[in-house]
């Protein structure tokens, strides 16, 4: 057999870098359910976007992580990996902010792994609708919805069988994928693929400052913006909890814009009051979920189409609710109940029932619950019927969900657009008939050349 394939893919997200190493059986590139996820290695330090002022520290922050991948891939394959960065919405944001500083940060980064013995193919800023649908081609591949290889041997589309609708929530924006069961009437959310011989008509559209880090952010700046002091009452952190931030923290992003009167240098007290209801009406207001009478929507006057079938939701959706131990196909009136007495629970309740978390995730997990079910429910409009079709996951066949697998599959053509060549079978009657008719013809052909030799031998003694 010839040695796997080896493929590198750097997911630069907005909080922080990832890197991932797959491989697959070089003589089944075209095949599915093949690609394995040797190894995923967290980069140290923030995103890449954080480097705006010091774009040679982004690459140098690569260099660790690559140096452990040359030790794992072989140094005689190491030429032939195909190595890719992908960078979302925290590079989304500082091309908005500084196209310069963006270009800059993506030109070191590149130079970083240009040094390496790899086949780097480049690094770019995705859209928010690749991001989606790289994710839901990740999902589908993985389970197997697109193509599977059958027990007859061979590839088939899977009769029956729906795609799964994706739902990814990243720091700083959040995409929603799936195929809907009418036309998409809005062409901006529009995506087409052909795969495997089969074509897919989907709705997909990415949230560019609704990632869960940038949605806190601007919960935080809004509740500042409203108390119009110095001291911040915050309904989400836990009653007990305080902590400082100066404004020129909080107003570090696009996302969010600082009041003209706000001094950089103002230092406020930010409390929290433990109160649900509050938060809740707090976040909501992040939204506008008005649709008007153009069509249905989503959320901020965005088009889409009722949610349909079921969907996989990873990333932040399942980061935020496996905190509470809430992954599990639980209820809607559970998963209710779980956010609203982890919100009312005080600082010190809250460290004690979790002693092993940090600090950030003890302070945001009522906040970050609330969230990820107010963008489910009122965002993306899941109601009590459709919410058990929502499935919270990490991984699939110990393979990370998220969109680098649908990015690296689709970039070195590992899902072709036509379906792959069935192995050509015949029916085993047949394979019985042409053996029995082969042995007939062997025995023929036998008796044929012992009668030509039985006659030529007694016409040499008629002779005699």
């Amino acid at each position: 057999p010839l040695p796997p394939q080896y493929g590198l893919v750097f997911d630069a997200g907005s909080t922080h870098t990832s890197l991932y190493i797959y491989r697959w059986p070089a003589d089944k590139e075209n095949g599915t359910g093949i690609v394995s996820q040797v190894e995923a290695f967290s980069v140290s330090g923030p995103g890449i976007s954080s480097y705006a002022d010091d774009p040679a520290g982004a690459g140098a922050s690569l260099k660790p992580c690559l140096d452990r991948a040359m030790k794992i891939i072989p140094a005689e394959k190491q030429r032939e990996t195909p190595t890719y960065l992908g960078a979302t919405a925290g590079m989304r944001l500082l091309r908005e902010e500084n196209s310069t500083k963006a270009e800059q940060v993506l030109a070191e980064v590149s130079k970083a792994i240009g040094e390496y013995p790899v086949d780097f193919r480049g690094a770019r800023i995705l859209t928010g609708s690749e991001e989606g649908s790289f994710g839901w081609i990740t999902v589908n591949y993985l389970l197997e919805t697109l193509v599977k290889f059958s027990f007859a041997e061979k590839w088939e589309h899977p009769q029956d069988t729906e795609v799964l609708g994706a739902l990814d929530l990243g720091g700083a924006s959040t995409q929603i994928t799936f195929q809907p069961g009418v036309p998409v009437e809005d062409r901006n959310t529009s995506v087409f693929f052909r795969l495997y011989g089969t074509n897919y008509s989907l709705y997909s559209h990415s949230y560019l400052c609704y990632g869960q880090s940038q949605a806190l952010k601007m919960l935080l700046a809004a509740l500042h913006q409203a108390s119009s002091s110095a001291q911040v009452s915050h309904p989400c952190y836990p009653q007990g909890y305080q902590e400082n931030i100066t404004v020129a923290e909080l107003y570090d992003s696009p996302c969010v814009r600082a009041p003209s009167s706000a001094s950089p240098g103002l230092v406020l007290t930010v409390t929290g009051t433990g109160d649900p209801a509050a938060c809740g009406t707090a976040i909501q207001r992040l939204f506008n979920f008005s649709c008007g009478a153009q069509w249905p929507c989503g959320f901020n006057g965005v088009y889409q189409p009722p949610v349909r079938g079921q969907f996989f939701a990873f990333s932040g959706f399942y980061h935020s609710l496996h905190f509470l131990n809430l992954t599990g196909g639980q209820s809607l009136s559970l998963v209710n109940a779980t956010i609203r007495q982890i919100c009312t629970s005080s600082w010190k309740q809250v460290q004690e029932l979790f002693p092993t978390a940090s600090r950030t995730q003890l302070r945001d997990a009522c906040t970050a619950s609330s969230y990820t079910l107010t963008l489910l429910l009122q965002g993306y409009k899941f109601n009590y019927t459709t919410w058990p079709n929502i499935h919270f996951i990490q991984q699939v066949a110990n393979i990370d969900v998220g969109w680098t697998l649908g990015y690296m599959l689709n970039l070195t053509n590992m899902i072709p657009s036509e379906r792959p060549a069935a192995v050509t079978e015949l029916p085993r009657n047949i394979w019985i008939a042409a053996t029995v008719l082969l042995a007939i013809m062997l025995i023929l052909t036998f008796c044929l050349l012992t009668a030509t030799c039985c006659q030529r031998n007694s016409s040499g003694y008629e002779q005699l």
